[in-house]
């Protein structure tokens, strides 16, 4: 508890830094809260920005419940592109103008594989498989190559998978309550967001990053169980933040929390950005090298 609160300062700046991103991930995942009668259900919920396929800062917010107001709260500072599945409180606010949602084809193709209906379901998957192999592609190269990929490649196959499932869900032997009908629904709702990510270089075509950073908290359960109080979780939520943004910036955890707990309440608030893990790693190596 101590240690979140003296890192708290930082934390803050991390999530000023992904505010600042061209690119935001968002997702969300249930924890067990420690309550006085029994256990209750609370929610850890994570934005990511930064540059590159694989974003660096990290930010894990505790929250009560999930109720719509968090979402809301977490990304009313933002302006850009933000990535997610299709939890209805992203989809009001991919009405905002501030706001370019880009849903999650992961989901999509998650629901299309849970589908009947083998030569169909097949002929789709194959397409958004497509779509993944050109992205595979795309982020190897510029990012003026990787939009024109996009818009020559890509953009057609999406056009096909739209005009092949309007077709599809026409189809009277279709019941209501099918896999296939619900996959079919779930990405004909989105079609005016499926090309959204094609029209940024810095854009995604899945929310993949965010799904990762929640894995971490999928495993921990089984070991730590549940948070101990509201207070636990936030002070958890500090410690995730800058743990998890050391491992995707390829940093130390322990090293470099041995060393930032000795500056953090010394350093020019200001600079405060200096000590996130990337900055952190890259004044290390410069130290090293003199």
């Amino acid at each position: 508890m101590r240690c979140g609160k003296a890192l708290k300062p930082l934390y803050q700046e991390l999530q000023k830094q992904i505010l600042k991103s061209q690119n935001l991930f968002i997702d969300e995942t249930p924890i067990a809260l420690q309550a006085p009668k029994k256990i209750k259900q609370a929610y850890m919920w994570v934005t990511i920005g930064g540059e590159g396929s694989d974003p660096p800062y990290r930010a894990y917010h505790f929250r009560p419940n999930r109720k719509h107001e968090h979402a809301e709260e977490l990304l009313k500072n933002y302006e850009g592109i933000f990535h997610s599945d299709k939890y209805g409180c992203y989809e009001k606010l991919a009405q905002e103008e501030r706001l370019t949602w880009c849903p999650c084809y992961s989901h999509i193709r998650r629901k299309f594989f849970e589908a009947e209906g083998a030569k169909f379901r097949e002929k789709i998957l194959r397409k958004i498989r497509h779509l993944f192999l050109y992205e595979r592609v795309a982020w190897k190269r510029s990012p003026e190559e990787r939009l024109q990929i996009r818009q020559e490649k890509e953009i057609p196959i999406i056009d096909e998978i739209i005009a092949s499932c309007t077709e599809k869900i026409k189809d009277y032997r279709l019941l209501p309550k099918s896999k296939l009908r619900e996959a079919l629904g779930y990405l004909l709702s989105l079609r005016p967001h499926l090309k959204n990510y094609t029209q940024c270089p810095e854009a995604h075509i899945s929310n993949n990053v965010a799904e990762r950073a929640i894995r971490p908290l999928a495993l921990g359960r089984k070991n730590w169980l549940f948070i101990g109080s509201e207070e636990g979780g936030e002070a958890a939520a500090v410690l995730f933040s800058l743990v998890q943004s050391c491992k995707a910036s390829g940093v130390n955890p322990e090293k470099y929390l041995t060393d930032v707990m000795k500056r953090v309440m010394s350093h020019s608030a200001q600079k405060l950005h200096e000590l996130l893990p990337d900055e952190w790693a890259k004044a290390q190596a410069s130290s090293d090298t003199s």
